[in-house]
């Protein structure tokens, strides 16, 4: 499964004009005739592309992370700021990339971490058969996107009751990943988020998506939302692959060994390389990962794959 292509960064054109008039009739046939959607989110570094492989190599199924890079984390922004722009051509998009989707399968599997402030509305509109919640291990998260180079820049921001705008020192190449997709706190305690060490930093940013895509799949109906917790697939990939294939109209057709040779597909040592941390770094981290620390927690306790919303 590869990364979608990004459709800004790009000179592709954009999509021809009778393609976003009929994108939504063409999403309701896809659905009528028995189409399933599965959307995942999640905050960063869950294993969900080894779920988006599995999905792929399934005649009947396709697997997609970040398909529409740029246009995804610019939803993400406008959700978690709040802010007054209308995202109805997001919407459309996606919804195209889901009909060409389900012209290769049945069963479309859409990943992406930037749907994380939009769960519910993305429900209503794109009405998903299941929705996956992936969450990992808040310290190896943490170390895994502090590696990845995560807030090295120092912020340029004035008015802290504001969205953050325009940072004049972020590299050109992934500028809008570092701007939308690298959300920050609004208000006064941005001021004290902004002294704090990376990996400070990196933990509420942590904390602060997990909860917010917790606080919102509190509002769909359990049954609908499936858990993904990688350190639990890694205890035994092959017997977690037939569960999931199970769960989500697969026939199992991969092998122990193809599963396994999966496993190191796109990991690179470095992502993962640990940091000794300093007394105050560890203080930071306890601190600020403290909620999502006890929903994993709770999360990994729990034997059933279906969420149990408390």
């Amino acid at each position: 499964m590869k990364i979608g292509k990004l459709l800004i960064s790009w000179d592709r054109g954009g999509l021809d004009s009778k393609i976003l008039e009929s994108v939504d009739l063409e999403y309701e046939k896809g659905l009528q005739a028995g189409k399933k959607l599965i959307l995942c989110t999640l905050a960063a570094r869950s294993g969900t592309r080894l779920l988006g492989d599995i999905f792929n190599l399934h005649t009947n199924a396709t697997g997609i992370t970040e398909r529409y890079f740029e246009p995804e984390c610019f939803y993400r922004y406008i959700k978690y700021n709040k802010l007054p722009i209308d995202t109805a051509g997001i919407i459309k998009l996606i919804k195209h990339g889901i009909v060409e989707d389900w012209k290769k399968g049945d069963i479309a599997l859409v990943i992406s971490p930037f749907f994380s402030h939009g769960i519910v509305e993305l429900n209503t509109l794109l009405r998903p058969e299941r929705i996956i919640f992936a969450i990992n291990d808040p310290k190896f998260t943490v170390q895994s996107i502090y590696n990845k180079g995560f807030f090295e820049h120092k912020y340029v921001r004035d008015n802290v009751d504001m969205a953050l705008g325009f940072q004049p020192n972020f590299p050109q190449k992934w500028y809008w990943l570092y701007l939308f997709g690298r959300l920050v706190p609004n208000g006064e305690f941005y001021r004290e988020w902004d002294g704090l060490t990376r990996v400070g930093k990196i933990a509420w940013w942590g904390n602060k998506m997990n909860k917010d895509i917790w606080e919102q799949l509190k509002e769909i109906p359990k049954e609908k939302i499936f858990i993904f917790k990688l350190n639990e697939a890694r205890q035994d990939y092959y017997g977690y692959y037939k569960n999931v294939a199970k769960e989500f109209g697969l026939t199992p057709i991969l092998s122990e060994k193809e599963i396994k040779k999966m496993q190191k597909k796109g990991i690179k040592p470095w992502h993962n390389k640990e940091k000794i941390w300093d007394e105050k770094e560890v203080e930071e981290f306890k601190k600020y990962s403290a909620e999502w620390s006890m929903l994993y927690n709770e999360l990994l306790s729990k034997k059933t794959f279906t969420a149990e919303l408390v």
